[in-house]
């Protein structure tokens, strides 16, 4: 299996409550991708750090294939542009198997 994870910094032209439309997007996006075994997002929850990323994706995959193939899908970077490009100050990501 392989774990996908994004943390996310908005700029400061981020709408207000922005979460709840991104979240409702991607999980939608997330539904019509056949490789995604599972997929959650959400807000940070400001119990820690204010450093902190203000958002999170964690999306499971069987392998490296099925990744690649939510990386590449038209979906997903049409999603990229649309709703995230915009507003990003800072995106980090990672993948890790288990």
């Amino acid at each position: 299996m392989l774990q996908h994870v994004v943390a996310i910094t908005w700029n400061d032209q981020v709408p207000a409550n922005y979460h709840e439309v991104i979240t409702k997007v991607l999980h939608e996006m997330a539904a019509k991708i056949p490789s995604v075994r599972s997929y959650r997002c959400g807000p940070d929850l400001g119990v820690s750090a204010p450093t902190n990323a203000n958002y999170l994706i964690a999306a499971t995959f069987d392998d490296v294939a099925g990744w690649r193939a939510y990386d590449e899908d038209a979906l997903h970077n049409e999603i990229r542009a649309k709703y995230f490009k915009p507003y990003i100050a800072t995106r980090s990501a990672a993948q890790i198997t288990f």
